[in-house]
C-alpha cells in the first residue's frame, strides 16, 4: 500500500504523486491501465481477483490491471503487471485512454485516467494466487449476456471501461482475431451448419434454437459424433474394423492421429448404404478440425470425453448383441447412457460453460440429463426397431418380453399380438417417465436462456410426440410409418415458444401432450436418492465405474 502513484490532470500530465492508499482514499486522479488480452479465437482472458485484495475481492474483472510507477512508462508498466498477475508476458496495442470515476467497496474511490491495451496470447496463463484466484476464456457475446444478467459479480472498472468505450470489446476482438481469420471461422461455421441440416433432421431444428455461439459449438459435437454413427452403422465394415476406425477417430480429435489419412481410409471403405450426406461429412473431417482446434480446451476436453464413452459404449454393448435382444431392462438403461445419457452430461458442462450461474444446479442438471438422454434413446429404439432387425440387431430387452410370453429371436413386422403390445407399452411408458425429468431438467434452466429452454424443450417435445404416435399406430413396420406431421411439430414449437416463460405453463402443456400415454415408474436407482450415491447407470458399467468428475469445464 505505499506504492506511489502518479497524479495527473486532464490532460494526463503529471502534478505529482501519493501513495495508493492516499490517492484511493481522496478519490485523485491518477494514471492507471486496463490490459484485455484475447486468444487467436477472439475470447477475453478474465481474472478473479483473489479475495484478499484490498477491494472488490472475488470479483472477476478483465485480464489485469495496474497503475504504472513514478518515471515508468505506462506500456512498460502494463507488461511488468501482466506477468506480475497473469504469469505470462505478450505484444500489447494502446487503443484508446479516458477518465472514469467510480466508488468501489471499502469506501475507497477509483478515479483514473485509464489507459486501455489488447493483446494476444494462446496459451494457458499462470496467475499469482495473491493477485488472481481464478481465470476463464470468454466470448465477448457470452462475457456481455453474463454480466447483464449478474452485474455484482463484476468490478466497476470493469463494467465502467465497456460503457466508456462505447462497448468496443467485440471490435477489440475482431482486431486481435484478424479479418481474414474471422472470415475463415465464419465460412467454417457456416458449413457446419449446413452439413448439420443434411445429417440431421430434428436436431437441424433444434440446435440452431441455441445462443449462436453457443449453438456453433454443439453443432460441432453433434457432427463427430455423427460420424461414430456412421462407422458403427456401415454394414460392409467388420466388428473389428468398427471398433478399430471408432478409436482411431478418438485420436483424430485429440490430435493424435491426421484427420486427412483417416477420412481418406475409412471413406475407402463405406459403401452406398451409407447416406451421401455422411459420405461428405466424412471427407470434410480436416475442416471440422480446425473448428474444433479453435475451441477452449475445456470444451475440447468435455466433447472428448463424451466421444470416448460413446464410443466404448458402442463397441462393447454390440459384440454381445444379436435379434436376441438385450438381457435385461438394466442392460437397456446402461446402453442408453453410453450412447445418449453422456451426451446429455456433455450439454450440461457445455450450457455451464456459456451461462456459469448455472453450476449451482450442475449435480441436479447431470443426473436429469442422463434421463434425458435415455427418453431419446429409447424413443428411438422403439421407433426404429425393425429397421434395426434388419441390420441383425434388437435393442429391446428380453426379460421384459419374456415376461409377456415375446421371444424376440423370432419377431416379425406388423405385430398385433396383445401381449407384444403390453411389452410395448411399458417401454413407451419408461422412455416417458424419462421425458418427465427432462422436463424437469428444462426447468432449471433460467427462463432468460429462452435459446437454450427451446433446445431442450423442443427435442423433448418431438420425442414425446413420436412416443404418442408409438402408442396410437399399431402394428407399424418401419420407423417412417410414425414419422411427426410437420404440422404437429410446427404446433409444438408454437405452443412451446408462447409458453417458454412460464413453469406452469410449461408443465401444463407437457401434462395435455403426455395425457394418452402409458408411464411406467422407473426403477429405484433412477431416484434421486439413490443416484447420489450410486450414480446410475454410469456405477454399473465396468469402464465407467469411477463416479463422473464435478470439475465441469
Amino acid at each position: 500500500m505505499d506504492e506511489l502513484l502518479i497524479l495527473v490532470d486532464a490532460n494526463d500530465q503529471q502534478v505529482g504523486v501519493a501513495t495508493k492508499l492516499q490517492t484511493h482514499q481522496a478519490g485523485l486522479l491518477h494514471r492507471a491501465f486496463s490490459l484485455f488480452v484475447f486468444d487467436s479465437r477472439g475470447w477475453l482472458l478474465l481474472q478473479r481477483r483473489a479475495p484478499e485484495k484490498y477491494h472488490s475481492g472475488g470479483l472477476w474483472t478483465n485480464t489485469c490491471c495496474g497503475h504504472p510507477r513514478d518515471g515508468e512508462p505506462t506500456e512498460d508498466a502494463a507488461h511488468r503487471r501482466l506477468g506480475e498477475e497473469m504469469g505470462f508476458d505478450c505484444a500489447l496495442q494502446e487503443v484508446t485512454a479516458f477518465i472514469y470515476e467510480a466508488q468501489v467497496p471499502g469506501g475507497l474511490i477509483e478515479h483514473e485516467f485509464d489507459h486501455i491495451f489488447i493483446g494476444r496470447h494462446d496459451g494457458e496463463p499462470v496467475p499469482n494466487p495473491a493477485e488472481a484466484s481464478d481465470w476463464m476464456w470468454i466470448a465477448p457475446c457470452q462475457l456481455l449476456s453474463w454480466m447483464d444478467a449478474e452485474p455484482d459479480l463484476f468490478t466497476v472498472w470493469f463494467k465502467t471501461i465497456l460503457v466508456s468505450s462505447g462497448n468496443k470489446l467485440k471490435q477489440w476482438s475482431q482486431q486481435i482475431r484478424g479479418a481474414e481469420s474471422d472470415v475463415l471461422m465464419q465460412e467454417l461455421v457456416a458449413y457446419q451448419k449446413e452439413l448439420l441440416f443434411r445429417v440431421s433432421r430434428n436436431f437441424a431444428l433444434t440446435i440452431p434454437q441455441l445462443p449462436p455461439e453457443l449453438s456453433q459449438v454443439v453443432t460441432h459435437a453433434y457432427l463427430l459424433l455423427r460420424l461414430a454413427d456412421t462407422i458403427e452403422d456401415e454394414p460392409a465394415l467388420t466388428p473389428v474394423q468398427i471398433t478399430h476406425f471408432e478409436q482411431a477417430l478418438v485420436e483424430v480429435v485429440t490430435g493424435r492421429l491426421n484427420a486427412q489419412c483417416f477420412s481418406d481410409e475409412v471413406a475407402a471403405l463405406l459403401t452406398e448404404q451409407t447416406v451421401e450426406a455422411e459420405h461428405e461429412l466424412l471427407a470434410h473431417l480436416p475442416l471440422l478440425m480446425q473448428v474444433h482446434n479453435q475451441l477452449t480446451a475445456a470444451q475440447r476436453e468435455v466433447i472428448v470425453n463424451c466421444l470416448r464413452v460413446i464410443t466404448r459404449g458402442m463397441s462393447e454393448f454390440r459384440q454381445a448383441l444379436g435379434l436376441q435382444g438385450m438381457e435385461t431392462r438394466q442392460d437397456l438403461d446402461r446402453y442408453c447412457y453410453c450412447v445418449s445419457g453422456v451426451v446429455g452430461e456433455m450439454m450440461t458442462e457445455l450450457f455451464i460453460d456459456y451461462d456459469p450461474t448455472l453450476v449451482a444446479y450442475r449435480d441436479t442438471l447431470r443426473r436429469l440429463s442422463v434421463s434425458f438422454g435415455a427418453g431419446l434413446q429409447l424413443t428411438n429404439i422403439l421407433k426404429d426397431q425393425w429397421e434395426d432387425r434388419q441390420r441383425g440387431i434388437c435393442w429391446l430387452p428380453h426379460d421384459l418380453f419374456a415376461e409377456h410370453s415375446i421371444h424376440l429371436l423370432g419377431l416379425q413386422p406388423d405385430q398385433t399380438d396383445a401381449n407384444y403390445e403390453r411389452a410395448l407399452s411399458a417401454l413407451i411408458g419408461t422412455a416417458h417417465a424419462h421425458l418427465q425429468l427432462a422436463l424437469q431438467y428444462a426447468l432449471l434452466i433460467p427462463s432468460r436462456q429462452a435459446g437454450i429452454r427451446r433446445f431442450v424443450l423442443w427435442t423433448g417435445g418431438l420425442a414425446l410426440l413420436t412416443l404418442e404416435r408409438l402408442s396410437r399406430v399399431k402394428g407399424f413396420s418401419a420407423g417412417h410409418q410414425v414419422d411427426l406431421a410437420r404440422s404437429q411439430v410446427a404446433l409444438m414449437m408454437r405452443l412451446t415458444r408462447a409458453s417458454q416463460r412460464s413453469n406452469t405453463g410449461l408443465g401444463l402443456l407437457f401434462k395435455f401432450a403426455a395425457r394418452r400415454l402409458p408411464l411406467t415408474p422407473l426403477d429405484a436407482q433412477w431416484q434421486e436418492a439413490a443416484y447420489a450415491i450410486h450414480q446410475w447407470p454410469r456405477s454399473s458399467i465396468d469402464f465407467l465405474a469411477d463416479p463422473p468428475s464435478n470439475s465441469g469445464i
